[in-house]
């Protein structure tokens, strides 16, 4: 059913032309996050895979392509056959799965993210009028430094300046552009699945210095492509001490969306979190994350609901 739904979003993208040029794999080949040997490897295609070009010229002896899984990069250009334009199939007038927004093609989304992105500045934790912790947290590591300082700004995007993400896109966002999307403001839709955790147990966390209070932790919440998955099939979006202030969200109202048929749109800054690089594929999908959320949304009646204008 996945792979019938990517196929159907590359279907789409390519309506507006009668035909598109098309690859096949004819030897094993990377596809890279970039035009170059030395950027990250995303998947080995094998013989036989199929391929649409993104861009009809090669650069730097690469070929822009998406795979018909969804995935988007660069194959070295020898070793793909590159087709003569081939009829697109008409797609079904009503796919199954969830609404999703329409997704872009790539290189019109990583500008978009490239162009959106606003450099973060971190905002210390305030109780009672007193800074409890600092705009960093208490990390002495200058990587870790860096990283909190992206989960601690409150600042707010206009309503203009998202970017509208499929969630396959941002899952699958290249590691080898991190410089450039990080701090961009998206908004993707999808499911929340199995719980919203409340990190208020263990030693905390150091962007929090490893406070531990209900209202000094993170929200991890799972963020999933269709109901009731598992977490290591989700994106981690999060809410975060020093923004839920200015929201009116609980655990308690988030509850009935969690493992619901109801799709959830989610706003906020990207982020790619390297400190968990290690669970990816069992306790997450991907490190690249929504954090901090700034709105949450549900689809109620085919409308879009904030959850902050209800009573």
């Amino acid at each position: 059913m996945k792979r019938f739904l990517h196929f159907l979003v590359l279907c789409l993208l390519w309506t507006s032309h009668a035909t598109a040029q098309t690859a096949v794999v004819k030897r094993n080949v990377n596809l890279r996050s970039d035009a170059s040997s030395d950027s990250d490897i995303v998947e080995l295609l094998k013989p036989g895979a199929q391929l649409l070009l993104v861009e009809p010229d090669q650069i730097n002896r690469f070929y822009h392509v998406t795979t018909d899984d969804g995935k988007d990069g660069w194959v070295w250009a020898r070793n793909i056959k590159v087709l003569a334009g081939t009829a697109i199939p008409t797609p079904h007038p009503n796919p199954p799965g969830p609404t999703t927004p329409p997704p872009n093609t790539s290189g019109d989304l990583f500008s978009r993210l490239m162009n959106a992105n606003k450099t973060a500045i971190g905002q210390p934790l305030i109780e009672n009028g007193s800074e409890v912790c600092g705009p960093t947290g208490n990390t002495t590591n200058p990587t870790a430094i860096a990283l909190n300082n992206s989960k601690n700004r409150t600042d707010l995007p206009g309503d203009s300046d998202y970017v509208d993400i499929g969630w396959s896109d941002l899952k699958n966002l290249p590691s080898g552009r991190v410089n450039d999307f990080v701090s961009a403001p998206v908004r993707v839709v999808g499911f929340l699945s199995h719980k919203v955790k409340v990190e208020n147990t263990g030693n905390g966390e150091s962007t929090n210095c490893n406070l531990t209070a209900d209202n000094e932790v993170d929200w991890h919440i799972y963020l999933t492509s269709s109901p009731a998955q598992q977490i290591s099939s989700a994106i981690i979006v999060e809410t975060t001490p020093r923004t839920r202030p200015q929201h009116k969200w609980t655990t308690l109202m988030l509850a009935p969306f969690v493992d619901s048929q109801t799709q959830v749109r989610i706003s906020g800054w990207l982020m790619y979190d390297t400190e968990h690089m290690g669970v990816i594929g069992t306790q997450r999908a991907t490190v690249w994350e929504v954090h901090p959320i700034t709105r949450i949304e549900v689809q109620i009646n085919g409308q879009w609901v904030d959850l902050d204008n209800q009573p």
